[in-house]
């Protein structure tokens, strides 16, 4: 999940450096489902993360000028957005309730499912899986804004801890600190289910 993924995506975005709105379009098109599950994992309610997605693509197209077409045009969105979903959230002051396997997609555009519980389990089994992924749920959601950001970047989008201390701007001690604080918590909520 680097930059610019193609060599087509970097035709693409000379393009609409020079005014062609349908590579902008184009351009849309192949990050929009990446950009909205980071803003998804960030805010939690697919509203806010589709307004969010498409601020994030307008700061795009009002940078289009200055964005190299040999740069990171994901990473540049990725790190918009972050900062979009973070400023939503201290905005909100209220902690959402994310569906870690709800209406979010994978880069191809399928359902992302997050199956815990094995399909041949008895139904006591199956309801005690429930019973944990749903405390995982509401255990991800009473993190802080900070920690919620480097638990949703780490692990849903598999970035590792220096790409994160890049996008958050923070040194990379602090995301460590945050990753282990929040693991840390995470823990001692789902202690029961452990």
């Amino acid at each position: 999940m680097s930059g610019l993924d193609t060599k087509k995506d970097r035709e693409l975005l000379k393009k609409a450096q020079a005014g062609d709105m349908r590579a902008f379009e184009a351009l849309y098109h192949a990050y929009q489902p990446r950009i909205y599950r980071v803003l998804y994992g960030i805010v939690g309610n697919a509203p806010d993360a589709a307004d969010l997605t498409q601020e994030t693509f307008v700061r795009a197209f009002g940078e289009l000028e200055r964005l190299r077409s040999d740069g990171n045009l994901y990473g540049w969105l990725r790190k918009t957005a972050y900062h979009l979903g973070i400023d939503q959230l201290r905005r909100r002051k209220v902690v959402a309730m994310v569906s870690i396997d709800s209406s979010m997609e994978n880069e191809d555009g399928e359902p992302f499912v997050l199956e815990i519980a094995d399909k041949h389990q008895d139904l006591q089994s199956q309801l005690e899986m429930e019973s944990a992924h749903d405390a995982l749920q509401k255990a991800v959601c009473h993190l802080s804004v900070d920690h919620r950001a480097v638990v949703v970047m780490h692990y849903m989008e598999e970035m590792s801890v220096e790409e994160i201390a890049v996008v958050l701007e923070v040194p990379i001690g602090t995301v460590k600190s945050r990753l282990s604080r929040a693991r840390d918590v995470l823990r001692e909520r789902l202690l029961p289910y452990i």
